[in-house]
């Protein structure tokens, strides 16, 4: 499980366990004293909590936890928690100090006492630079803050308007794209074109990474290697039904970078997978295809199950994928996940020839060309998120095409083990 989910997960998932967590993944990431986006606080001492949250505020957002020392303590043994009624009279006091910076203030309990763990969670993105406290401007630096100079205040306001006359870091502007038309194969592959049946899966993904990225916008030589090794580690690689040489970096450019990997013969499913990763702004998204063909007279139409299970493993790819490039660029956290869209097509424009539904029942006989996932969002980024709404996406489409009887298996299904979080430090 990504050990930033504090960052961007609901308020209402937020607890305990979650806040455990992440203490001990920052301890063994040197997040006490090297984070840009999170700093612990054991108790309020003047105005300490709300010049973090400032410095937080005109930099890259991120979370103050207080009642977590920083020093003194190890592991749990960090959490200490405050009083109770620490929590309104921290709520006070920011609203005297910084009333239109009040960042979101959650209140977890330490379970077996009467103490609580106060997380502030800081959207940059939401507030009017630049944020000041007791007429100090703050900003952050790695496990510290520090009083900003005339150069980065003038920075900080640019920030809120930006226009032609910007000054600071280059501004690459996202442009509008459709990743559903991105070539992902090499022109003139006939590889599944030969076929008179093909299939492809198409899932695309992303993060808006800090502010602090529009300082390097480009994809550099860390990154390119991250995202190899991400992908390759991916569980989209190898199943039970079909098995993948390593992926291959086969072009790139400052904003993009494109990934092949085909397939390893004498499987029961011939397939092959391409990728496409661009960072425009501050978006970080991937494409990932994964196209599959008959050969010779072995199956060729996957299952329900089997489609699943690709299409979480593209999900999984995806995700893990982008999470590992981020923290290549120096933009682990924090990171919101953008939406997610799928789609499913055919080389005969009919995806019931591609997806076996037959043990169905089906309302509606007509055929279909396609099949479009709606873009949604994703409460989390771990698999158990991600499965629900590749569960989700699946209803959906075979609801549009009048299928029924087939809830059953998706309620039951379990998801392989095969399909995992890569393992990557």
């Amino acid at each position: 499980m990504p050990s930033d989910r504090l960052y961007w997960v609901p308020t209402a998932e937020v607890d305990y366990a979650l806040v455990r967590q992440f203490v001990l993944d920052a301890e063994a990431a040197d997040g006490f004293t090297e984070s840009l986006t999170f700093e612990a606080k054991e108790k309020r001492n003047g105005t300490n909590i709300v010049e973090a949250v400032g410095a937080l505020s005109n930099t890259d957002g991120g979370i103050v936890l207080v009642g977590v020392r920083d020093r003194d303590a190890v592991g749990e043994e960090r959490i200490v928690g405050v009083p109770q009624a620490e929590h309104d009279a921290l709520v006070t006091q920011m609203r005297n100090v910084i009333p239109h910076a009040i960042p979101e203030v959650i209140p977890v309990a330490k379970p077996g006492s009467d103490r609580l763990v106060i997380v502030l969670r800081v959207d940059a993105d939401a507030l009017l630079h630049p944020v000041i406290v007791n007429g100090k401007v703050l900003y952050r630096l790695p496990g510290q803050k520090a009083p900003a100079d005339r150069q980065q205040v003038i920075d900080m306001i640019a920030r809120d308007t930006p226009g032609p006359a910007q000054s600071g870091p280059m501004q690459i502007i996202s442009q509008g794209w459709r990743p559903q038309d991105i070539p992902l194969w090499p022109e003139g592959d006939d590889a599944a074109e030969g076929s008179a049946i093909s299939g492809e899966l198409r899932v695309v993904g992303g993060l808006t990474l800090p502010h602090r990225i529009l300082s390097r916008p480009w994809l550099d030589t860390q990154a390119k290697q991250a995202a190899l090794d991400a992908l390759n580690n991916a569980p989209l690689r190898s199943s039970p039904s079909w098995s993948l040489q390593p992926w291959l970096l086969t072009e790139a450019r400052a904003g993009s970078l494109r990934f092949l990997s085909s397939a390893v013969p004498h499987r029961p499913v011939h397939a092959e997978v391409g990728a496409y990763m661009r960072l425009a702004g501050r978006y970080l998204a991937l494409v990932v295809g994964f196209r599959w063909h008959k050969v010779d007279d072995g199956p060729f139409r996957l299952d329900l199950d089997t489609f699943h299970d690709a299409l979480l493993a593209c999900m999984v790819t995806v995700a893990s994928t982008c999470a590992h490039a981020a923290k290549s660029l120096g933009a682990a956290a924090p990171v919101e996940p953008r939406a997610w869209e799928a789609w499913l097509t055919s080389a005969n424009d009919n995806v019931l020839d591609v997806v076996d539904t037959d043990r169905f029942i089906r309302d509606n006989r007509n055929k279909t060309a396609g099949a479009f996932f709606p873009a949604t969002t994703v409460p989390g980024n771990d698999r158990a998120d991600l499965e629900r709404t590749a569960r989700d996406w699946l209803t959906y489409w075979l609801l549009e095409i009048g299928t029924r009887g087939f809830e059953d298996l998706l309620a039951k299904k379990t998801v392989p083990g095969w399909i995992r979080w890569p393992d990557l430090a």
